[in-house]
Order: structure tokens, then C-alpha cells, then sequence
């Protein structure tokens, strides 16, 4: 397990799509960060944490995390069943082992590639604004680059605590749908459907659980990662892990009922 778990890392790691998702995320933050470098309507007081949401939110950074999470390293298990290595992988060692070592991988990695532009953005934050949070009593939430409902409070008490649970939202997200994309490479290896198709799902779960009266807004993908989606009475903390989960689950039992030896090597 672990050999194999070695050389998928290494196969992971120096693929160059890694470094392309991250400088796709850095590429829309830096879009994000334009709007806001006429600071003259900007708020006194504004802090690290205001410049870290705003560019975040400002960024479509959400609307974009699955092409980010599903580009370094999703479509890997449709390449090895579509060109032909799967067959002779899994002659050198245990089918489930390959499996386990293709997801773990694939979650490591996916981690990494949403992990590291936030990071990037919070440093950034840190020295070019203060660190000091100061109330903004005239500007709306939103617009001042403060999260509004449940997630303020603790925005405002703890903005670095803030941070880092949107960022390991962020990824905790980010792994569900990258996860999601493998699964449905063991239903129809084709690496175009891994990419396309939990991007597809994740922006018609946002349309549906935000625009229609089908599901609440606690279920939009967006919501886990923006904490202020919804007015602030629409919202619970359940809108932090009612989609990702449902979507890990959903890549549990695809691997489950479809994932068998026999079927994918037959």
C-alpha cells in the first residue's frame, strides 16, 4: 500500500495541472483584489481578515473551486482504465489497494491546490493591511468584506479562527467534488466527464437550493464556503456541511456499487 501510495504521489506531483489550478485560483484572486484597489471607498478600519473576505468573495473564488479541485488530479483513474495500465497495475498489486491509494492521492492533492491560495491570499492580507478589526458600523456586511449571519460573530471575535475554518471548508468542498469526479470515471472512463461533470453538479446544486423552493439554501455548495449566501434568518450552521457531505457520501456509494474488480477489469 504504501509503494503504491509513493508512486502515485510522485506521479501527482509532477504533473504540471497542480501548479495549473493554483495559478488559476491566484488568477481570479488577483482579478478580485483589482476591485478594490481604489481604496478611497474603502472603510476606516479596514483589516487583514475584511481584505482576505472581499478579495475571496470579490474573486468567485467558490464559483470556481471544482475546476480547481477536479484539475490536478481527478481524471488520473479514467486515464489508466482508458489507455489500457489498469489492467496490467493491478497484476502488481491488490485492486483495492490501488483504489484506496488513487483517492487518498487524489484528496492530498486536491487539499494542496486549494490549501496553498488561500494560504497565499492570508499572507498577502497580513502585510499590506492591519491587523487590527475594527467595528464597520455603515457599510454592509457584504460590501465591507465581512461575512453577515451566523458566521459574523465569529469573523469578528476571531478573524484568523475565521479564516482557517473557510479554508478547510474550502478543501474539506473542494475534496468531495474532486472525489466525485474519480468515482464517475468507474461508470465511463473519460477524463473530459471526470472535469465537466461535478462542476456541472456543483453549479446546478447552487442554482437549485438557492433559486428554487426545491431545497433550502443551507444545501448550496456556496454556502459551506461563504458563509453569508442567504439572509442571515434562511441560514444554519448545517449550510457548512449539508452539500459536501452529501456529495462524499454520493462518491462512497458510486465506488461501492460500481467499483467491483470484475466490473472494470471485464
Amino acid at each position: 500500500m504504501k509503494n503504491i501510495l509513493r508512486e502515485e504521489l510522485e506521479r501527482a506531483w509532477h504533473s504540471p495541472r497542480i501548479l495549473l489550478a493554483m495559478l488559476l485560483a491566484l488568477a481570479f484572486m488577483g482579478y478580485g483584489f483589482t476591485t478594490i484597489l481604489d481604496r478611497s471607498w474603502v472603510p476606516a478600519g479596514y483589516s487583514f481578515a475584511d481584505l482576505w473576505f472581499f478579495v475571496y468573495v470579490a474573486s468567485d473564488f467558490p464559483f470556481i473551486l471544482p475546476l480547481v479541485a477536479v484539475l490536478p488530479f481527478a481524471d488520473s483513474l479514467a486515464v489508466d482504465q482508458s489507455e489500457g495500465f489498469l489492467r496490467y497495475l493491478v497484476v502488481r498489486t491488490n485492486y483495492r489497494k490501488y483504489l484506496t491509494a488513487k483517492f487518498l492521492t487524489n484528496a492530498l492533492i486536491t487539499a494542496v491546490a486549494v490549501f496553498l491560495p488561500l494560504a497565499g491570499l492570508y499572507l498577502f492580507a497580513n502585510i499590506i493591511a492591519p491587523r487590527t478589526t475594527v467595528p464597520i458600523n455603515s457599510w454592509a456586511a457584504q460590501i465591507s468584506g465581512r461575512p453577515s449571519g451566523f458566521m459574523e460573530p465569529f469573523f469578528v471575535a476571531h478573524p484568523d479562527g475565521f479564516i482557517l475554518c473557510v479554508t478547510l471548508m474550502a478543501v474539506f468542498v473542494g475534496i468531495s467534488y474532486s472525489s466525485l469526479g474519480m468515482a464517475i470515471s468507474l461508470i465511463y472512463s473519460n477524463r473530459y466527464l471526470v472535469w465537466g461533470a461535478p462542476c456541472a453538479i456543483y453549479l446546478m446544486a447552487h442554482f437549485v437550493a438557492s433559486k428554487t423552493h426545491l431545497f433550502g439554501p443551507d444545501w448550496s455548495p456556496v454556502s459551506a464556503l461563504y458563509g453569508n449566501i442567504a439572509p442571515p434568518n434562511l441560514q444554519s450552521l448545517a449550510s457548512l456541511f449539508l452539500n459536501p457531505l452529501a456529495v462524499l457520501l454520493l462518491a462512497v456509494a458510486v465506488v461501492t456499487v460500481l467499483g467491483q474488480r470484475k466490473r472494470i477489469l471485464r
